[in-house]
């Protein structure tokens, strides 16, 4: 059919060539910009898969350089942590110098200063070592350092309170020590009776005839000795004071050098053990039957009797928590007593009650709520132990009273001065090791994200990116179907013209 106002090969040639136009503008486009997808025309559904794979390598990528901070952090901790070490061992060192008795007081105090030099550095570099204005040192913190591209991605640095408190040397004095070791194995919770009077404190032999008292040594009045037959034959007694008892040996009589004297008054320690107590501890004998001063006696079946005259006896009832003995005189009776006491001749009871070890009254900021009283091993003297505010265990010397077991604190002291030191360094080295530990996993952590940015990068880049060889094929195609194009319109641009012959 011939027409002229429609021209359908042309339109047919006009849109390819519109099509082809497109195509090499597309196939430009990427080629310059490099990216497959320029805009979300190109591909919506790739563009919202690159995109979202985009967040996660960037956030990979700004978790590296977060890991690395870590890694930074935990060097500025452990290089302040060297230098806290050092100082930790040239006072050890200073320590064994001062434990040596060769020097006097004025060396450890010469010591001491250094020391105290020493901690207060320790504490210094506790206040000033910081990474971009976070202390490391001198509070114990957590510092969560992101690893991740989503939530929950972290690393954390566990940081402690490095400093001459929280080291357990606060109080460290090595002019004033103490060996724990030195102390007793269990706290002192009572005392026994400071004193008892022995004055008319007598007791009879294994045959119940003969009358024990107490004598003491003329010259020395600590020493004592124990006599059955008016001061004639002597035995020497001491006080054990573990088993708290008067005690001596009944068959190696002795000779005081210089005499010795009844222990009318003497203050002594006595312990438990079998009272044998006579005259103004006796009640109830008010009668004219008592010619001379009763004595008691223990039998062995566990009874008392008083002796008040010669092979007089009566039956007798004894309180030793009153320290009274009580008997019939209108009982008495003629006769001998029948039976034999051994353990008269061991020891001498002290009814008095122990005296508690009383506490209450200490600073409990000092020495917490539960501190303990300990004796020396050697007797010189006692030790409270306690805890500070930091739950750190304190020592102090002790003064007690033995009469009413009030204690009142002394000076304190330094225990175990070497272990101290080998415990802050072991605190120290457990840090520095675990922030070694963190690096070495901040270090991995950086591997892997590596690892991860890339494997994603290489699968946006399949997705995004241009491949070159396609999009110069697609080019040069565009390009001569352009060239084709234009002729063929040209031509079909000429096909109403020849309607113009059917006219002529």
């Amino acid at each position: 059919m011939s027409v002229i106002n429609t021209n359908i090969t042309s339109m047919i040639a006009q849109k390819n060539l519109g099509a082809s136009q497109s195509a090499l503008t597309t196939a430009m486009e990427r080629l310059s910009s490099g990216m497959r997808i320029n805009s979300a025309k190109d591909d919506a559904a790739g563009q919202a898969i690159a995109n979202r794979m985009s967040s996660q390598i960037t956030g990979l990528s700004q978790a590296q350089r977060n890991a690395n901070d870590g890694i930074s952090v935990a060097q500025t901790a452990e290089g302040a942590l060297n230098q806290v070490n050092d100082n930790l061992q040239r006072i050890r060192e200073l320590s064994v110098q001062a434990a040596n008795d060769t020097n006097s007081p004025e060396d450890r105090a010469s010591i001491q200063a250094e020391i105290n030099q020493r901690l207060e550095e320790i504490d210094r570099i506790s206040q000033e070592t910081n990474f971009n204005g976070t202390k490391v040192l001198n509070a114990e913190q957590t510092l969560n350092i992101q690893v991740g591209a989503n939530d929950g991605e972290s690393i954390s640095i566990n940081l402690k309170e490095i400093n001459k408190t929280t080291l357990g040397l606060a109080s460290f004095d090595v002019t004033n020590t103490l060996n724990t070791e030195d102390l007793a194995a269990t706290a002192t919770t009572e005392l026994a009776p400071s004193s008892r009077n022995l004055e008319d404190f007598s007791f009879t032999d294994n045959a119940g005839a003969a009358t024990w008292a107490v004598y003491v040594d003329d010259d020395n009045p600590d020493q004592l000795y124990v006599s059955s037959d008016t001061g004639t034959t002597y035995y020497a007694a001491t006080y054990n004071t573990e088993t708290n008892a008067l005690e001596f040996d009944s068959s190696a009589a002795v000779v005081p050098a210089t005499g010795a004297t009844a222990a009318a008054g003497q203050e002594v320690h006595v312990g438990d053990g079998v009272v044998m107590q006579a005259d103004d501890n006796i009640t109830g004998r008010s009668d004219d039957n008592v010619a001379a001063q009763p004595t008691l006696h223990l039998t062995s079946d566990g009874n008392y009797h008083i002796k008040l005259g010669a092979d007089t006896y009566v039956a007798a009832t004894v309180d030793f928590a009153a320290g009274t003995v009580s008997y019939d005189s209108s009982a008495a009776a003629d006769g001998t007593l029948d039976a034999e006491v051994s353990t008269a001749l061991d020891q001498i009871s002290n009814p008095d009650p122990a005296v508690t070890i009383d506490t209450s009254g200490l600073d409990t900021s000092l020495v917490g709520d539960s501190a303990q009283v300990f004796a020396m091993e050697d007797g010189s003297g006692y030790v409270v132990k306690g805890t500070d505010a930091d739950g750190n265990d304190v020592y102090y010397e002790a003064e007690v009273d033995t009469a009413t077991g009030v204690v009142e604190l002394g000076d304190q002291l330094t225990a175990d001065p070497l272990a101290a030191l080998d415990n802050a360094l072991k605190e120290v080295d457990t840090l520095r090791s675990d922030l070694g530990a963190i690096q070495n996993r901040f270090d991995s952590a950086i591997t892997n994200l590596k690892t991860n940015e890339t494997n994603l990068s290489a699968a946006r880049s399949r997705i995004e990116d241009a491949d070159y060889a396609v999009e110069v094929a697609n080019m040069t195609k565009a390009q001569i179907l352009q060239q084709a194009g234009t002729s063929v319109l040209a031509q079909a641009n000429q096909i109403p013209q020849s309607v113009l012959s059917l006219l002529g």
